[in-house]
């Protein structure tokens, strides 16, 4: 029965891999009314076509009654591999504390080192949504995957001492693509001094699009090592005889982070693609801006806190903007508050807040835009969670996502940035499309990208230092009809005169900080 079982679950995996996902569930649906057995892998293989399918509700509660039934079971790894699709699926909703205790129950369950890494590291990503997450936490989960690093037997490189006329820079991302970190990267390989450096790219990315190709134009000396182990691709940076190593990935999806551990450049640091330290001891510095952090330490962070005098990111996007249209207060006579950030960054208490806004502000309304919204079940539990926060949801509108996203930054007044995990490429193009963003500071870095953004553009007064002054932001400046009518006219213009947007200035702070960090 096990033989004729795996022939019907290969059959089934073969569609779900086909997208022939109705036929996927039917195929394997067949076999456990007809014989009752193997539901482990069978309700495995329902939550992946689940997840597909965007029914992310069903998904929590097909893993659960998996793990119910099958948590003990001795095949770890897929027990592992439930607790880590639960993890996605609770991330998805919003449920950010209960999605890092799954990844972190996959990474305790997973029988193999290289699977557990990923997981900690989803965990760690999930944690920069928790609003009450503390420094303890955080650094109990470093440990863990700094533990997890010498169980996989990963040993640094001696000190190298090689000499160089150019100081050689190496950026590692999985994220040469049309992405939210290909829209700061294009300064780090066009607007370097090829006087005084030398760069080398490692793409872990193996699809390429648009945006990987113009990079590829560059001068720069370029390494496509999608396919390298951890250890083949430390010894290619070994090779190239790297000074500085420039992670841009942290923990997330698809990162090398074990690849810092070898200890492969004489300098190692991270930033720009991540918002939150490595953990990892191999890793220098973490690239800050006197905005984001207040200190050159924090107790959120292992590396110090290097920090740039005005703006760690350059933003220099791939996208066609729309023109910028007047405010739509101007024509309807009420005011639009708006959010387009991904909505795992939306937890309880920034939805409690956007309540006390709208309750301030009569006749207001909220425009929230993902693709958690376009899915039947993720709309209706979201209209539920709401609900209970008594949120009146006759005021909200809820849209899905398009490509035409920011096209319709010309629906809103107003954008509502999330915390304690701010927007990074969302709130810029808001402001880009002339749309004031009132964003909350936090007690870290990441926290304090919104910060950073208006800082460096001149509108700093729209960044709260409390609750309470986030609030009365947003109501103050729905008052100020005049102000928003001139915010849409001249935001894209101080955007591109400002630090955020020059490439030049940010090249040459960044390389003296290079330099500084090699003396």
């Amino acid at each position: 029965m096990m033989e004729d079982f795996l022939q019907v679950y290969e059959i089934a995996l073969k569609l779900y891999k086909d997208n022939k996902l109705d036929e996927a569930w039917q195929c394997i649906t067949f076999w456990e009314k007809k014989t009752g057995a193997y539901a482990l892998l069978s309700m495995l293989l329902k939550a992946y076509i689940l997840r597909q399918k965007k029914c992310y509700v069903s998904e929590v509660e097909m893993l659960g009654e998996l793990l119910k039934l099958y948590g003990n079971d001795a095949d770890k790894s897929r027990i592992a591999d439930a607790y880590s699709l639960l993890g996605s699926s609770l991330r998805m909703l919003g449920e950010s504390r209960l999605s890092m205790e799954a990844f972190l129950k996959s990474a305790e369950t997973e029988p193999r080192v290289e699977r557990k890494l990923p997981e900690v590291s989803n965990a760690l990503f999930t944690a920069n949504a928790i609003e009450d997450i503390s420094a303890t936490e955080l650094q109990a989960m470093y440990g863990m995957y700094r533990t997890l690093l010498e169980f996989a037997g990963v040993k640094a490189y001696l000190a190298p001492d090689w000499q160089h006329d150019k100081i050689r820079v190496g950026y590692i991302s999985a994220d040469w693509r049309n992405h939210a970190v290909g829209q700061f990267v294009r300064p780090l390989l066009f607007n370097y001094d090829t006087e005084q450096f030398e760069v080398f790219v490692y793409q872990l990315n193996k699809s390429c699009d648009a945006v990987t190709n113009d990079l590829h134009k560059s001068s720069v000396k370029w390494r496509e090592i999608a396919d390298f182990s951890f250890e083949d691709i430390a010894a290619q940076i070994r090779a190239d005889e790297i000074d500085i190593l420039v992670d841009l990935g942290g923990h997330t999806a698809g990162n090398a982070l074990p690849v810092l551990a070898y200890r492969p450049a004489r300098k190692q640091i991270s930033g720009i693609g991540y918002f939150n330290s490595t953990g990892i001891d191999e890793c220098d510095g973490f690239l800050s801006d006197v905005y984001c952090a207040s200190a050159t330490t924090s107790p959120y962070f292992t590396e110090k806190l290097l920090r740039l005098p005005h703006t760690h990111f350059c933003y220099q996007p791939y996208k066609v903007f729309p023109d910028v249209k007047p405010p739509p207060c101007m024509k309807n006579g009420y005011i639009t508050f708006g959010s387009f950030n991904n909505f795992a960054k939306v937890n309880d208490g920034m939805l409690a807040l956007w309540r006390e806004i709208l309750a301030h502000v009569p006749h207001s309304r909220l425009v929230l835009k993902h693709m958690l919204l376009g899915t039947e079940e993720g709309l209706n539990y979201t209209k539920k969670r709401m609900s209970d926060l008594g949120m009146d949801l006759s005021r909200i509108e809820f849209r899905d996502y398009s490509e035409d996203y920011l096209q319709q930054y010309n629906d809103i007044d107003i954008a509502l940035d999330t915390s304690p995990y701010p927007g990074g490429l969302t709130t810029c193009e808001a402001l880009y499309m002339g749309i004031p963003v009132v964003t909350l500071k936090g007690n870290r870095h990441g926290a304090n990208f919104g910060y950073s953004f208006l800082a460096n553009i001149g509108l700093e007064e729209l960044a709260a230092d409390t609750k309470e002054g986030y609030v009365n932001l947003a109501v103050g400046l729905s008052c100020d009809v005049q102000l928003l009518q001139e915010l849409r006219k001249r935001l894209r213009g101080m955007m591109e005169e400002s630090p955020l947007m020059d490439s030049a200035g940010y090249m040459k702070d960044l390389e003296e900080l290079y330099q500084e960090i090699l003396r």
